[in-house]
């Protein structure tokens, strides 16, 4: 048996745990590592961290759109995915299946009305049926946060983002569903958050509350209707009947009213990618990771 953490360090993956398939015990049908590869007997979770300096060259509006490009798509769909088929390779060529599961950034599973914010749009399965009785509602997508905790690589906090002891926020997840009896770690213990809600006050569109982060009030915001957008003219929303309680964050936003605001929110090229620009500058990322440091949390 390889050491499958050692192969994934040499790859270049920042954090490394393995969970016991036993712990999803509970879990729906639908967010279930069972109900993709059934004979699984642990999950292998991979972290790769974002960094830092792309978060706070946002914070202070000095540049917006490497952080997407580098800090979020390339990780996701570049580094985790070559990852994930070399991790992969190795544990199918001692004889085992790996099932690999990197971040499905644009789907929800039915019943999931929770938006992306970094996607130009995220799209709910709402006619999914499942193929025969007692048998999950594809697509079946993975709970990251939940595997991320039960790999034992950190925890959900306030906003509902994942924190770690060595990279805060400033982490992206994949993971491989595995029959090969790797030895496991524990779950996480315990959470990095104090519920100090600093994320909370630090988000323009007052997305996040003691409930989580409501992802499309976050969606509108991500894009740039506040205030403190660096690209937004008087003519920004200039005969809309809303436009000062949206530029202050006092607007709700939900699905319909989020996707017809989406035109107006075209401050930098986003298309050629399918991800949006983030002009809030995560500074709900940023006062966490302020926080847990000024704590000796990390």
């Amino acid at each position: 048996m390889i050491d499958i953490k050692a192969k994934a360090c040499e790859l270049g993956v920042d954090l490394v745990g393995i969970g016991d398939i036993r712990h999803f015990a509970g879990t729906s049908m639908e967010r279930n590592p069972l109900s993709i590869l059934p004979n699984a007997k642990c999950i292998i979770g991979l972290g790769f961290r974002v960094p830092r300096a792309l978060v706070q060259a946002m914070a202070e509006q000095r540049q917006f759109f490497n952080y997407t490009q580098l800090g979020v798509k390339y990780i996701d769909e570049e580094l985790a995915e070559i990852t994930l088929l070399k991790l992969g390779a190795q544990i199918e060529n001692m004889g085992y299946d790996a099932c690999l599961q990197r971040n499905v950034s644009n789907l929800r599973i039915k019943g999931d009305h929770s938006t992306n914010p970094e996607l130009v749009d995220t799209y709910e399965l709402v006619y999914a049926e499942p193929v025969a009785p007692g048998k999950a509602t594809p697509d079946v997508i993975l709970d990251f946060n939940q595997a991320a905790f039960i790999c034992g690589l950190g925890a959900a906090g306030r906003s509902g983002k994942l924190l770690t002891p060595k990279f805060g926020p400033f982490i992206r997840t994949a993971f491989i569903i595995t029959d090969a009896p790797f030895k496991c770690d524990a779950p996480f213990s315990g959470t990095l958050c104090d519920d100090c809600a600093e994320c909370e006050a630090a988000c323009p569109g007052r997305a996040i509350d003691e409930n989580g982060t409501d992802t499309w009030q976050c969606a509108v915001y991500y894009r740039g209707a506040h205030k403190s957008n660096p690209f937004i003219t008087e003519e920004f929303l200039k005969d809309h009947p809303e436009r000062e309680a949206i530029l202050n964050g006092e607007k709700r936003f939900e699905r319909e009213s989020a996707r017809a605001l989406y035109p107006e929110l075209d401050f930098l090229p986003s298309r050629q990618t399918g991800y949006a620009p983030c002009l809030c500058g995560r500074a709900c990322d940023m006062a966490c990771y302020r926080h847990l440091k000024e704590k000796n949390r990390l």
